[in-house]
């Protein structure tokens, strides 16, 4: 009935979007939409601009089969990009506010309403989980990055990603910041050029690790996931969740609850 249940909104959320039936306001998701998980530190719902979801049973598995569906054959990236959209939302609404609005696009987090059971069990297997450090909720960034990966899933050079114009990703990188400093944007084609905003932190923590500059240098700035790396190092190498996570954002990262015993606190 639950399953039944969350199918029949999703579907009243796109008629609505289309013109039909006006959008579930947030007050009425609240009331019908129990607060998830045991230590309940995601909101029941969150405003779009298609109305108001429940962020575990609609939101989430939304975000997930927009950003990743492509990978359902491999969980532990669907987990680990629940976990990253999941931290990226509450970050958000800290700063923003519970009522604030969120689009569903590129621009935020990309959003389509879930077919695969896949994207849902992400949802569920990982459910409340956010990244934290010393108590403060990571930015939690993330990126397309390239597809072309090294055996070790370090990404090939930018000529033999699409972008001859430099030699190095830290090159392109340099030029990227540069004219964002200077208050112009550098565009490129695809998605690709996207690698410049993942970070590799895996062994490192503390002042060690690298930011993204997809987002301003602060505490809760503690790098980017990147998809297509994950996909790498979950499918050849046997990433968990947990790794892929501490791949990205350094050893130091917290954990609300503890994925290897779920519903117990991480010490």
């Amino acid at each position: 009935m639950r399953r039944v249940s969350t199918l029949l909104a999703t579907t009243l959320l796109a008629t609505a979007a289309c013109g039909g039936l006006r959008p579930r306001t947030l007050d009425d998701c609240r009331a019908d939409t129990p607060r998830p998980g045991p230590t309940q530190i995601m909101p029941a719902c969150v405003d779009t601009v298609r109305g108001a979801m429940a962020v575990e049973t609609e939101y989430l598995p939304g975000v997930v089969e927009c950003e990743v569906g492509g990978f359902r054959k491999t969980p532990a990236v669907l987990e680990a990009q629940a976990i990253v959209a999941r931290t990226y939302l509450l970050a958000h609404l800290t700063r923003q506010g519970p009522d604030a609005v969120v689009r569903l696009d590129g621009r935020f987090q990309c959003w389509k309403p879930p077919t695969s059971v896949a994207v849902r069990r992400a949802a569920e297997a990982t459910a409340d989980v956010v990244l934290h450090r010393d108590g403060d909720v990571l930015d939690a960034n993330y990126a397309a990055g390239t597809p072309k990966r090294l055996p070790d899933c370090a990404p090939k050079p930018p000529p033999e990603a699409g972008y001859p114009e430099y030699a190095t990703w830290d090159e392109m990188r340099a030029a990227w910041q540069a004219a964002r400093s200077a208050g112009r944007k550098l565009r490129f084609p695809g998605v690709g050029w996207t690698e410049i905003l993942t970070t590799r932190n895996e062994g490192r923590d503390g002042l060690a690790v690298d930011p993204t500059p997809f987002a301003p240098k602060r505490p809760t700035n503690r790098g980017a996931f990147g998809q297509w790396a994950a996909a790498c190092l979950a499918g050849r190498h046997g990433y968990t969740p947990p790794a892929l996570i501490r791949h990205f954002f350094g050893d130091d990262v917290g954990f609300s609850l503890d994925l290897d015993r779920p519903g117990e606190a991480r010490p």
